[in-house]
């Protein structure tokens, strides 16, 4: 019949599109890229064109002067006797450098082509797939230049693709810390939106295979390779049948791997029982069996994961000690240097909730996590932060939710003010 041969042209027509993002720079974080290439990979070989995958990653990692392996990124470990899976090799690069921005991404995915690369130009009958890796904090995720990505903005984005019809369905796998938080009370369950994020609103997410264990070849690569999270839903994407194991399947698997924190599901729930290959590309059987990336033990994931807070002074530390003559002096200095940032970040949030409301009230701001609602506060302490302060570092994210404990206790009229001007004058 007409109608049945226009439903076999609709459905024809259907295509899988998929946005990576690893939010970070530096070698420190080389397991964001990894993570990325990873993901791109997987989309790619499973049938997802090169047109329909959008990439976000700064691109610093590959050719540092600190890796081993250079033009080579590694996601998990091997011995000298296992081949090793170069994730670089191949991997497509769309915005790099300065262009890996808060903007570019909601311009992305919304279609915006003002962003100056390639958007989405998803239709309402495609299925849509977002990754995101990098650090977070209450209500933020973090990108290498250009400011924070916060909650409210990102939720706001995700209800323009709905308004524009952008997508049948729509996945977003998140890792970061305190991740749970952007999408807590503020992700609508009829959306046809499935997100699914590293940890909780108030913990850090983990990274793994990370000193000892980032040994590629007898050499460490002296950072950690991956993160906990997104190399268990990869390593399982790796081996799975695509076309059988479910949303709801992996999400269960991911969630009782990942032992070091709470891995959370927001939105639709109505299509987790759709097939994962719906949105990471249907593998053909021949294509599975020639995976190269086989999944590691879960005890040898969970041996190596290092909180990602702790990570910066964690890979110092390795690089200290397996350093030569040369250069263990360089490093010890990063090292001193690390301990020294932290100490001053804690000298820093402590300080602005005594000034602000007493020293007495500190551990109660540090321990209870508000969802910022105070938005003009939080974002204009944040800036002051960036100003006088240097920013946020890796570890210092977790004094988010110290921010935002604070503006949602203070008054809206002078609770900004009071605590810019205690950061200027402390920085």
């Amino acid at each position: 019949s007409l109608a049945f041969l226009l439903f076999g042209l609709v459905a024809v027509s259907a295509e899988n599109w998929a946005v990576i993002v690893a939010g970070s720079h530096t070698y420190s974080n080389y397991r964001h890229q990894a993570d990325a290439c990873h993901a791109y990979h997987i989309m790619k070989r499973n049938g997802i064109p090169e047109s329909n995958i959008i990439t976000m990653i700064y691109d610093d990692i590959a050719h540092n002067y600190r890796n081993p392996f250079k033009g080579k990124v590694f996601n998990k470990p091997t011995d000298s006797d296992s081949p090793a899976y170069d994730v670089y090799e191949g991997c497509q690069h769309d915005y790099t450098g300065k262009n890996v921005t808060a903007k570019n991404f909601i311009k992305v995915i919304t279609g915006d082509e003002s962003a100056g690369g390639k958007v989405l130009k998803s239709t309402s009958e495609d299925r849509v797939f977002l990754n995101f890796a990098d650090h977070g904090g209450v209500g933020l995720i973090a990108f290498p230049s250009g400011g924070y990505l916060y909650s409210k903005d990102l939720n706001k984005s995700l209800q323009t693709m709905s308004d524009k019809k952008m997508y049948k369905e729509l996945v977003f796998y998140l890792e970061a810390c305190e991740s749970g938080s952007m999408f807590e009370n503020l992700l609508p369950t009829d959306l046809n939106i499935y997100a699914t994020t590293a940890a909780n609103a108030h913990q850090s997410s983990w990274g793994t295979y990370c000193y000892p264990h980032d040994v590629i070849d007898g050499k460490h690569i002296g950072s950690c390779l991956g993160d906990l999270y997104s190399v268990n839903w990869m390593e399982d994407s790796d081996m799975a049948d695509l076309n059988s194991e479910t949303l709801d399947e992996q999400y269960q698997l991911v969630k009782n791997e990942t032992t070091k924190s709470e891995v959370m599901e927001f939105g639709t729930m109505s299509f987790n029982t759709e097939p994962i290959g719906d949105f990471q590309g249907e593998a053909s059987e021949l294509k599975r069996r020639a995976r190269a990336h086989s999944a590691s033990t879960a005890s040898l994931k969970d041996a190596s994961a290092v909180d990602s807070r702790d990570i910066t002074l964690h890979q110092l530390y390795g690089q200290y000690m397996t350093a030569s003559d040369d250069t263990r002096s360089e490093i010890a200095a990063e090292l001193i240097a690390e301990i020294q940032s932290r100490e001053k970040a804690d000298k820093l949030f402590k300080t602005l909730a005594a000034t602000a409301f007493g020293a007495e009230k500190y551990a109660a701001y540090m321990d209870h996590v508000h969802m910022p609602t105070n938005w003009a506060c939080y974002e204009e302490v944040n800036n002051a932060i960036n100003e006088h302060c240097g920013g946020y570092t890796d570890y210092s994210l977790k004094y988010t939710k110290v921010v935002v404990n604070m503006c949602e206790a203070a008054p809206l009229a002078n609770g900004a003010f009071t605590l810019t001007s205690a950061i200027r004058d402390f920085c």
